[in-house]
């Protein structure tokens, strides 16, 4: 393109986020197409005068003054042009000389009016009347000046989009904003609510100002302004429910002493923050979803394998959700099966349980549509409601057993302790893992790397732990005193005694505070993984809008969920086992992610992830069979007892002491280690080369300027 092609098109730009991205990605490709021109056209020159005949030196002559504009030559035969007379330059430099000084008054008087009557050109993005002009006096610090001309606007935003330090990034463009005021009259069309992941910028009163518009973009870093500790209230939907509780009627099941079901709760809770905080983290510096930002280890046509199957593993998760709540519905309704919910005899009963699962599914897909600030609240809602919900439960029940029993209790098989902890790992951390940027995209660039962590390590190891830990004993000193089932009931048995038990322990009024934190728990927690699903959706090519994928998605797992308890004998024992299964390929792809984003020190370079010429190549073929083979190594050594999978445990089968793999399902573990240790031994030059070019983009944005007279 040619300068004034090029001038044209960014005169074109819209002055929003798709018009500066476009722009950027104009830009960048003209010069690297004009580096390309120049380097060939040096190669061809060096040829023509190592050739060295008249022919190609004259062809080389011609070739520069075709650039200059000029008309090519003949011949080099040098064309000598007759000088003027001397006579005639010195009567020309007089009459010149003579000229500007009688014109010079009227310069003055033009520019004094200039000054006296200025003229401020309209921008195309402000719509309020300019009243007056402000000149700024010259000590002053520069301000921020909506009034600027849409070149000046333009060179601004574009100096915004810098790529900085990962952690501390903080763009000139913030921090102008920040003592800038807003025009008159923004504050009324402008909507920004400081600790909502979910922020956009939209006319207040609309549909748009509360539907969140789901794309691959990243968003404008002026609308990227939640707090740190937005991560803590975000994930507190999750472990703020009854969901802690739950894992610790499991875990109590198990016949492990207290001592070591805490430890290895505390342990599962820990990893699972941290496969989770770091994507988070990822997020916070690209404002992009976590199935997005993949493709930086796996390449941009690549990562549709693993992304494909880690989006088929959430729909998974969510199915598993929508079993969970039918089965305890169930229970709590005394409905032995779905063959009786259509029967007359339980009308009343029917009536209600439909009306759970309309609330259910309807609730989580309303949700899932609005996502943004309407699902952050719902999340604070729910965890504060869960929170509150189980500090009455430890302030009513904290004298009913006394705490040296429990620590006296002997230790048991440490290989249950350990799977214990491994399948926390895998419910909390790795069914979420690859949501973890979903929810910290809209996080302020200046946010602290180690703020992000820390409040996302608060709601998911301190919470839950505290929660678990306190239902652990009470469950357990309750069986100590044959209030409630020993613990010779299995994971298959799950459902049949959880009301039974707490029932046995507390108030009737306390009971049903539970299953209500327990019913819009579920409501939200399934709500955060369809919207997951969704940018999972949208991250391999299936870019639906929430107002269509949300219901399918919602009938779907609808029906997943009741087509498990219909047709399975042992629901809970299947979702056990599959919860295992599944566990291992997202174990693999969570190593490689994880180490990519540790080694990062800068952010990504947004337009090369969605180009297969960028930076990170159509497919990183190391890392997708890293991948393929960690998760064979994983099944390896994982035994999974379902028909059709009694293959898995191919290599345990091979060591002694089965009864140590089978029990802790440690393949898991291993398959998250096998795929860590790939980018740390033989990633580190690729991704250092990957920053190098994307350093060498940002040093080159003056030039640029320079060329395209963006720069003053």
């Amino acid at each position: 393109m040619t300068d004034e092609a090029i001038h044209e098109a960014l005169g074109n730009a819209q002055a929003d986020e798709a018009g500066i991205t476009a722009a950027m990605e104009l830009l960048e490709t003209q010069a690297q197409l004009r580096d390309i021109e120049k380097m060939e056209f040096s190669a061809w020159v060096l040829d023509m005068e190592r050739i060295g005949s008249p022919e190609a030196l004259l062809a080389v002559e011609n070739a520069h003054r075709s650039q200059k504009g000029l008309a090519p030559l003949a011949s080099l035969e040098p064309v000598a042009e007759p000088l003027p007379p001397i006579q005639d330059v010195v009567s020309h430099l007089n009459d010149l000389y003579a000229n500007q000084n009688s014109a010079e008054p009227e310069v003055v008087e033009e520019v004094i009016e200039e000054l006296e009557e200025p003229e401020v050109p309209a921008p195309a993005y402000q719509d309020s009347e300019i009243q007056e002009p402000v000149v700024d006096a010259i000590e002053t610090a520069p301000e921020i000046s909506f009034e600027s001309s849409i070149e000046d606007e333009f060179d601004r935003l574009l100096a915004a989009d810098t790529v900085v330090g990962a952690e501390d990034e903080l763009t000139a463009l913030e921090e102008e904003l920040e003592h800038a005021a807003l025009p008159v009259g923004a504050s009324e069309s402008l909507s920004v609510v400081e600790d909502d992941p979910g922020v956009d910028f939209a006319p207040v009163g609309s549909v748009a100002s509360v539907i969140e518009e789901v794309k691959l973009e990243s968003a404008p870093k002026l609308n990227r302004r939640s707090r740190a500790s937005s991560q803590f209230w975000a994930w507190l939907g999750l472990s703020g429910s009854v969901l802690p509780l739950g894992l610790a009627w499991y875990v109590s099941q198990t016949g492990v002493a207290f001592s070591q079901a805490v430890v290895a709760v505390f342990l599962g809770l820990l990893a699972s923050a941290l496969v989770i905080s770091v994507g988070a983290l990822a997020g916070k510096r690209s404002g992009l979803p976590t199935l997005m930002l993949s493709r930086a280890p796996f390449g941009v046509y690549g990562n549709a394998a693993p992304a494909a199957v880690l989006t088929t593993i959430r729909i998974f998760w969510s199915g598993v959700i929508a079993a969970a709540a039918i089965l305890l519905s169930m229970q709590f309704l005394s409905i032995e099966s779905l063959a009786e919910v259509i029967s007359s005899e339980m009308a009343n009963d029917s009536i209600l349980f439909g009306s759970v699962l309309v609330l259910l599914i309807g609730g989580a897909i309303t949700l899932a549509i609005f996502g943004g600030r309407v699902l952050f609240r719902a999340q604070q809602i729910v965890g504060i409601f869960g929170t509150v919900a189980a500090i009455l439960l430890i302030a009513l029940t904290a004298n009913s057993f006394g705490i040296q029993s429990l620590l006296a209790q002997p230790t048991g098989d440490w290989y249950k302790a350990f799977g214990i902890s491994v399948l926390t790992f895998s419910v909390f951390g790795l069914a979420w893992t690859s949501a973890g940027a979903d929810f910290a995209r809209k996080l302020s660039t200046s946010a602290r790397g180690a703020a992000v962590v820390g409040w996302g390590f608060l709601a998911l190891v301190f919470v839950p732990t505290l929660v678990a830990a306190y239902g652990i004993a009470l469950i357990s000193s309750a069986a100590q005193n044959s209030v409630v089932a020993d613990a010779s009931q299995a994971i298959a048995g799950a459902g049949t005694s959880l009301f039974s038990d707490f029932s046995a322990l507390i108030d009737p009024w306390l009971g049903y505070l539970l299953i209500a934190s327990g019913v819009l728990s579920a409501i939200v927690i399934l709500a955060m993984s369809l919207y997951s699903s969704n940018l999972g959706l949208h991250s391999i090519g299936a870019k639906l809008k929430p107002g269509l994928a949300q219901p399918i998605l919602g009938v779907l797992v609808l029906s997943l969920g009741i087509a498990a308890v219909f047709y399975l004998a042992e629901p809970w024992q299947f979702i056990s086992d599959y919860a295992r299964l599944v566990a291992i390929p997202v174990a693999a792809w969570s190593g490689i992610f994880i180490s990519d984003v540790l080694i990062r020190r800068i952010a990504y370079h947004e337009i090369s992830l969605s180009r297969g010429y960028g930076f990170y190549k159509p497919a990183n073929v190391l890392n997708l069979i890293g991948w393929s083979v960690a998760t064979t190594i994983g099944l390896g050594f994982t035994y999974i007892e379902q028909p059709g999978l009694t293959w898995t445990g191919f290599i345990a089968d091979q060591l002694i002491n089965q009864d140590f793999w089978a029990t802790t399902s440690f393949g898991i573990i291993i398959a998250f280690a096998f795929a860590s240790l790939l980018p740390v031994l033989l990633g580190i030059p690729r991704i250092k080369k990957q920053e190098q070019e994307v350093l060498l983009i940002e040093s080159r944005r003056d030039d640029l300027k320079d060329i395209f007279n963006l720069a003053e």
